[in-house]
């Protein structure tokens, strides 16, 4: 068994699991119970394009827990040599772009990029 592989299995889920749950409870709840959007938005956020961004925000944690299966699954059962290295490059660089991005994008006051970088690298020790 691969621990660090484990481990980043897990972290991919539970940030998933709390990215969905405080989303609905900091963010869509509140716009549901008729808190204002602020303007401009107010007059270009229908309520199908509400929807769409709700649903946008859940498929991120479905990749998530997605991407947290492979990492579990290696971290049980080994694979081919060169498909081991392939998904760890791929997710490497994936979880360090993401965790980048998401910094530089929320100028590091969101706290999902310092899980972002965890994951990245648990998944490049493993």
């Amino acid at each position: 068994m691969n621990l660090y592989f484990l481990i980043a299995g897990i972290l991919a889920v539970l940030l998933g699991i709390i990215h969905s749950v405080l989303g609905e409870k900091l963010i869509f709840r509140r716009l549901s119970q008729g808190d204002p959007i602020p303007a401009p938005w107010n007059k270009t956020l229908s309520g199908q394009r509400m929807r769409s961004i709700r649903s946008s925000w859940h498929l991120v944690s479905f990749f998530g827990w997605g991407i947290a299966a492979i990492l579990l699954r290696m971290s049980f059962q080994a694979a081919t040599e060169e498909y081991v290295i392939f998904a760890k490059n791929t997710f490497v660089v994936t979880f360090f772009i993401t965790a980048i991005y998401w910094f530089i994008g929320t100028k590091g006051k969101h706290p999902a990029w310092i899980v972002l970088l965890l994951i990245g690298s648990l998944t490049w020790i493993a």
